[in-house]
């Protein structure tokens, strides 16, 4: 979907713009606030996205799909247990529906959607030294809230703040336990801020 979204906005620009349909690609970064079980784990941790948002005139609803790496350590007061060096790193792809008004000199609105994300986290045992990784990958969910401004009057350029929740389901496996007993989910707000060109 995603190289097919490329190929798309890079092949049928003028037949795009014709029919009232804007194509655009973005970037975005900022800080991963995990929120119940993993906020007791980790430390605010860090991203950074590359995105396609499709808009379709003045529609208020458009689609955007989103390609994230992210990165959170555990807390300096967990040595006893990753020996400092534990770290969980994500990578995920998400399709998302964006909701809000357009053309405005703010432009509010709700995101949300669905995903594949690859968790891998990494250690080093106290007592042996030795290090390990456990990796798995799920489907997750994420929903969240933004503003957009046009950066220029009639411009397709925007600038945005946005945070959204996300969830990744994960079974009470060696992984899910790594981060806390007995585990189901892996929860983190992403709160960013991004450019849409």
């Amino acid at each position: 979907l995603f190289v097919c979204v490329l190929g798309g906005g890079v092949c049928i620009p003028g037949t795009a713009s014709a029919q009232g349909t804007g194509v655009h690609f973005g970037v975005s970064g900022g800080g991963d606030v995990p929120v119940a079980d993993q906020k007791d784990v980790y430390k605010t941790g860090w991203n950074g996205s590359a995105l396609v948002a499709i808009n379709f005139g003045n529609s208020p609803v458009g689609i955007r799909i989103d390609g994230s790496y992210h990165e959170l350590r555990t807390k300096d007061s967990l040595g006893i247990f990753f020996n400092g060096q534990g770290k969980t790193r994500v990578i995920d792809g998400t399709a998302d529906v964006v909701i809000g008004p357009r053309g405005s000199a703010v432009e509010p609105y709700f995101i949300g959607g669905i995903g594949a994300y690859d968790l891998r986290f990494r250690g080093q045992e106290v007592d042996t030294g030795n290090a390990f990784s456990d990796t798995t990958t799920r489907f997750c969910w994420n929903a969240g809230v933004g503003v957009a401004f046009p950066l220029g009057t009639g411009s397709n350029s925007r600038m945005f703040i946005e945070g959204r929740y996300t969830s990744v389901s994960l079974n009470a496996d060696r992984f899910s336990n790594s981060v806390h007993a007995n585990g189901s989910r892996f929860t983190f707000v992403p709160v960013n801020l991004g450019f849409l060109f």
